[in-house]
């Protein structure tokens, strides 16, 4: 569903006293105060006295003094409450956008692919990409091999690759996210990922969880609302089953490290699911209140071709200045369970290179849209919500 975001309406301020209208209505009612003065002016009474040259003088300035000054007065009250309603708005405005902006802060992140093109090439905008539409792709490594091996060399190459960044902490939560979260597997990836990491960083303190992969942007919305203290790593993957005779995806994995209170940090912003009848509209709405005042350099897809064109078209600010397309989908082959972790993996790591991008992605059988910005370290402005992370 959209955010949540009330609509507030535009304040009208009142319009400016005008004058040429009022030097009208001041000459009128001072031609007719010094009529009045002269019809009420007792018969008889002399003329040529202070008294008489005071009032005819002074009853116009009077009139027009406390005419214009009930005027302005209430010009004035209406201004401040305009005022108070512009400054009101965008005080709720502003909260409303720093809900919108919270993220997760990613220290670090990884993509493991099943093709065997270096992910920098996935950022050139004339890149010659591989090309896997409807196929399902397998890591080069795994090829003829059982699935606990799969298992074990994988977890060994997210220890490797975040080996450095595991040793300063004292303590991780490592999550699981599994394209086959059956109890028995569950325990078996938990107790493997446990061996590997604590070999890997022995001073480290492990705890280990592990859950399907399906559901990333729901798991998304409720991290970025929890404070934590305590970091992270978070590990997506999708292995093939033993004994499939026709698999239904492609082979891979990404992993990204949060830690709530670094300063050197990219992002993942609180993400928007969205159905194809309100699309527009949530993307202006997006636009509005997470992306600006970024610029998104690169969109990533996967399992969403048919929206890409309004996303990419709605989203492009400057014509001499186009987002980069890339259909995850077409390069390593049919989406999975955890293609929308892997999409998001991808798209940070390679935003060191480009900037803030945007993931769109749809869980398998499911209607919604996800849409999430990721944003990259050297982007980060000082935001006021709390970085979270549980």
């Amino acid at each position: 569903m959209p955010w949540p975001i009330p609509s507030f309406a535009s304040v009208e301020k009142p319009e400016p006293i005008s004058p040429r209208r009022w030097l009208l209505a001041l000459a009128a009612i001072a031609s007719g105060s010094v009529g009045a003065v002269l019809l009420l002016w007792p018969h008889g009474k002399p003329t040529q006295t202070f008294q008489f040259w005071g009032t005819l003088f002074g009853a116009p300035l009077v009139a027009c003094a406390v005419a214009f000054g009930m005027r302005l007065d209430r010009w004035e009250a209406e201004q401040t409450v305009a005022e108070e309603s512009e400054l009101e708005r965008e005080r709720l405005m502003g909260l409303w956008r720093e809900w919108c902006r919270r993220h997760l802060r990613i220290v670090d992140a990884a993509a493991f692919l099943p093709v065997t093109d270096e992910l920098a090439s996935f950022c050139d905008a004339k890149a010659k990409l591989p090309m896997n539409v409807d196929r399902t792709v397998g890591f080069a490594w795994s090829k003829d091999r059982p699935v606990a091996f799969r298992r074990t060399r994988m977890l060994h190459l997210v220890a490797a690759r975040f080996a450095d960044a595991l040793r300063h902490r004292r303590e991780m939560v490592i999550t699981l996210l599994l394209n086959d979260a059956s109890s028995e597997q569950v325990e078996v990836w938990k107790t493997r990922a446990h061996r590997i990491f604590t070999r890997t960083a022995p001073g480290v303190v492990f705890r280990v969880e592990a859950r399907q992969a399906m559901g990333c942007a729901q798991w998304l919305v409720e991290q970025v609302d929890i404070a934590h203290t305590v970091p992270r790593l978070v590990i997506a993957v999708q292995i093939w089953p033993d004994g499939e005779a026709e698999h239904k995806f492609s082979e891979g994995a990404g992993a990204f490290l949060i830690e709530p209170g670094a300063p050197e940090a990219g992002s993942i912003f609180r993400p928007m699911m969205t159905a194809p009848d309100t699309l527009e509209a949530d993307l202006a709405q997006l636009a509005q209140m997470q992306v600006a005042p970024d610029r998104l350099t690169h969109i990533w897809f996967t399992d969403c071709s048919d929206e890409a064109v309004t996303i990419t078209s709605t989203l492009t600010l400057d014509p001499k200045a186009p987002l980069l397309e890339r259909n995850l989908d077409s390069i390593v082959g049919q989406s999975g369970p955890a293609s929308g972790w892997i999409a998001l993996a991808t798209a940070l790591e390679a935003s060191q290179r480009t900037g803030p991008s945007l993931v769109g992605w749809r869980e398998p059988g499911d209607e919604p849209l996800n849409l999430c910005m990721i944003a990259p370290a050297q982007s980060q402005r000082p935001h006021r919500e709390t970085q979270t992370c549980h």
